[in-house]
This record gives C-alpha cells, sequence and structure tokens, in this order.
C-alpha cells in the first residue's frame, strides 16, 4: 500500500527492527539481511550545510504599475510579465554583485578543494564549462529573429552570460541542460579519457563520511556480528565516491567492492585494506569474471559494495572505466542489463532475492534511473508475501516522483536524510532506555561511529 510518512507519521520503529535486526533480539533467533539499502547521489551530498539566502529586492510597485502605463499594457497577462521581467532584473542587479565569477572559471578548483562530492548540478556546470558547451546559446539564435533588427545590443557572449545569471537567481535551467547530455557532449568532443579523468580528480580525493553513511556502516556490524551470520551483507549504489567504504572502515568491518569494466565487462573487486591478505582475494577476484559467473574468493562474511554506475577510488585508472554517466553509458548500461554476462554480478544477484529495498538519496525524476531501478527490482524477484513493501526517503516530492513510487508501491518516507538517520540513532537510544534486556545489544550499535552524537543531534531538536 503507498503511503507519505511525514514527522511523528514516520515508522522509525518498523524501520529499525528491519535495519538492525531487532525482531532477532526479542526472539533470540539470527536473522538474515532484511532490507538492502540502495544509495543515491543525494546521500554524499547531504552533509553539506546550506548556503545563506540571498536577500531579494523589494520593488516599487507603484512605479511598476505607472511602467505599464506608460507603456500601454493593458492586458493581465502582459502586466503580470512586465511586473515579473522588472523584479528579476532588480534581483539579477542585486546578485551580480554578490556572483562576480558568474562564469564558472574556477569551478574545478573549488570542486577539489570542497569536502563532499559534486552534485549533479556542479558536475553539469562544470562539464559544460569546459567543453564551452551551453543550449543559452541555441536560445541566443532562436530569439534572434524575435526582435528588431539592432534592437538587442549586445554580443552573443554577454546575451549568455545574462540567461546564466537569470537561471542561477531563479533556479530554473541552471544548467539548462541535464549532466547526461552535457557529458556526452564532452566525450564526442574532448574524448572519454579526458572526462574520467575530470570525474576521477573532483571524486575521488573525499574521506568524510555522512550520517546516513555511518547509519548504515552500524546496521552492516550488527549484521556480521551476529554468532550465526550465514550470509554477506549487500548496498547497493550508483554513487561513484568512496564515503560508504570509508565509513565501514571507520567502523572496523570488512567490504568487497564489485563495480563492472567497461573495456571487456569483466567485474573488478576490490577488498578493503584491513583485510588479512587483501591483496592475494584481489588478485583471486578482480578482472576475472563476467558479472553472470562471479564467484566471490574470500575468507568470511563481509559487506558487499555494488557500484552499478561505477567507482572513481584513488587507485583506479582510465583502464578500469566502468562509470555510466552520459546518455551512452545509460543506452549502453541498459541494454546490457537483460543480455549475458549482464551488469549486476550474480553473487550480487543471489544476496538481494526476495529483500527489500530502501532507496536513500534519489530523485527518480530521470527515465535512465528509473529504467536501471525498475529493471533491478525485477531482477531481485518476488517479495516474501504482499505486505512487504520497499521504502524511499526523500526530502522533496514532486508530481512526477509521487506517481512513480505510487505505481510501484513504495512508501514515502518525507524527510531530509540527516534527519532520518539521527531519528533512527534517537529510536534505539529510546529502546536501549526502556528495555532492559534490549541495553547491551542497542548500546553495541550505539558504539558505532558516529551513532551516539546523532542520537543526542536528534534528542536536542526534539527538545527544542
Amino acid at each position: 500500500m503507498f503511503h507519505i510518512w511525514e514527522g511523528e507519521e514516520i515508522p522509525y520503529r518498523e524501520l529499525a527492527d528491519k535495519l538492525f535486526l531487532l525482531p532477532a533480539w526479542q526472539n533470540n533467533e539470527t536473522e538474515g539481511q532484511e532490507i538492502v539499502p540502495f544509495l543515491g547521489a543525494g546521500v554524499s551530498v547531504s552533509a553539506r550545510k546550506a548556503g545563506e539566502p540571498r536577500p531579494k529586492p523589494q520593488p516599487d510597485i507603484e512605479k511598476i504599475e505607472e511602467c505599464c502605463e506608460k507603456l500601454g499594457l493593458q492586458g493581465a497577462s502582459t502586466k503580470l510579465f512586465m511586473r515579473m521581467a522588472i523584479y528579476l532584473a532588480l534581483f539579477m542587479d542585486a546578485s551580480e554583485k554578490e556572483l562576480p565569477n558568474i562564469n564558472e572559471d574556477g569551478l574545478e578548483d573549488d570542486l577539489q578543494k570542497d569536502s563532499s562530492p559534486p552534485s549533479a548540478r556542479e558536475l553539469a556546470r562544470l562539464f559544460s564549462k569546459l567543453s564551452t558547451y551551453t543550449a543559452f546559446k541555441q536560445v541566443v539564435g532562436t530569439l534572434k529573429n524575435t526582435f528588431p533588427e539592432g534592437f538587442i545590443n549586445a554580443t552573443e557572449s554577454q546575451q549568455i552570460y545574462m540567461f546564466k545569471l537569470l537561471a542561477r537567481v531563479t533556479d530554473i535551467a541552471d544548467p539548462p541542460d541535464p549532466l547526461t547530455s552535457i557529458t556526452s557532449y564532452y566525450e564526442n568532443k574532448i574524448g572519454r579519457n579526458s572526462l574520467w579523468t575530470k570525474l576521477h580528480s573532483v571524486i575521488s580525493g573525499k574521506k568524510e563520511p555522512t550520517p546516513t553513511h555511518r547509519l548504515l556502516a552500524a546496521a552492516a556490524k550488527r549484521h556480521l556480528e551476529q554468532p550465526d551470520v550465514w550470509q554477506d551483507y549487500l548496498i547497493l549504489t550508483t554513487n561513484y565516491d568512496c564515503l560508504m567504504e570509508d565509513a565501514l572502515d571507520e567502523a572496523g568491518v570488512d567490504y568487497a567492492v564489485l563495480a563492472t569494466r567497461k573495456s571487456d565487462q569483466k567485474v573488478l573487486v576490490r577488498f578493503s585494506d584491513g583485510l588479512k591478505d587483501a591483496a592475494r582475494f584481489n588478485a583471486l577476484n578482480s578482472g576475472i569474471y563476467y558479472p553472470d559467473n562471479l564467484v566471490l574468493e574470500k575468507p568470511k562474511f563481509m559487506v558487499v559494495i555494488c557500484k552499478i554506475h561505477g567507482c572513481l577510488n584513488p587507485k583506479l585508472s582510465e583502464k578500469d572505466d566502468g562509470v555510466v554517466i552520459s546518455d551512452n553509458d545509460y543506452v549502453n548500461y541498459i541494454s546490457q542489463m537483460n543480455s549475458s554476462p549482464g551488469t549486476i554480478p550474480s553473487h550480487v544477484n543471489r544476496l538481494m532475492q526476495d529483500k527489500l529495498f530502501l532507496f536513500l538519496g534519489y530523485s527518480l525524476s530521470d527515465w535512465n534511473v528509473r529504467s536501471v531501478f525498475e529493471t533491478i527490482r525485477r531482477k531481485r524477484g518476488k517479495l516474501l508475501n504482499d505486505t512487504d513493501q520497499d521504502y524511499a526517503v526523500m526530502k522533496y516530492l514532486g508530481d512526477y516522483e509521487q506517481l512513480f513510487f505510487q505505481r510501484n508501491q513504495i512508501p514515502i518516507i518525507k524527510t531530509d536524510l540527516n534527519t532520518f538517520a539521527s531519528s533512527l540513532a534517537a529510536e534505539l537510544e529510546g529502546m536501549k532506555n526502556k528495555n532492559a534486556d534490549w541495553a547491551a545489544r542497542v548500546e553495541n550499535v550505539l558504539s558505532a561511529p558516529g551513532m551516539a552524537e546523532m542520537a543526542r543531534t536528534q534528542t536536542v531538536n526534539a527538545n527544542q
């Protein structure tokens, strides 16, 4: 059944049960992983603080009305357009002083220095800048015949600058094209190796996990510490960064990262550095198997991170490219998903059978991402019973996304990821205080890096 939960309606206790296997503590039985985290780009940028809002101008309405009268504008739509145009002109004038680098001259350096990976919007701006590509050039050309000859006393570059500034202050068409189209243009113009290298330079060096990464590391640690553990813990992600691995390293949890290489469609396998004989197991597994016949040779049960859109670990090079980012990449990836040798490793297919998905950090507004999700959900197999449901955590929910989730019967947890993570930690803290039998076990989970701090944060926020 489809639900949209907000605030106190959000079933944090139910989610804590599923994510941390709490029913097993009640029944003194060992259970396998029940819910598979599925991480999107929103997880990796969720720790960013919102910037200070720019002050907005207060237009003189009487002067605007006087201007409309002098121009002889009578229609309601034309007067409305004039009011909006004048206000935006004032807003642009004020913002231009605060945005001296609207052309993004130092964006690549800024993204490298930032502690968080770049967002899709920032990557789109970067590759637009690097390839000198912008759809605003087409807009300028289209409008050329709209105005009388000589009316627009400005060069093409000046007009493009104006449209960029307008997009920036309104958040409309900023940038004017999707990332997949811009990276396709960049790849065709400059080359695939350059595309991979630029992505690697602005993503590979990030090392600070977010609260969501740390929450999932605690859940994985809880799973693997069960005395009768019989299965690996699976995490799926479309992210290229290694923040999930960093969170697991903090928690002392061993893992294997799987990603499919574009050049030969074989699976790259990278074990955590802390694993004994990690180099030997890397050599036994990596670059040998196609996805449909991967059998991991490893010494014990661990976390398996499947990076379905590739990985940009600092140790990888262009020959390891498995990044899915352009229109061409998505077309090829989707066409290969249902063919042999496929794209999802067989080991991952086995782990995700009959498990729930917890979608984190996705909007699902793009057709390509929806296509990948729907295919993976079909590959997962039928759920255990009709009452089992996937979940999606989203702060913003557009009409299109709501229809998609409703059609797929995926309930929405409408909140931001930091609140979600801290609320689950606070739920565990509350259970520890209420039930003496569970106190030691919950305390063990809360001792994972960042968990106690998250619980305290949510308690303070709730009391304010």
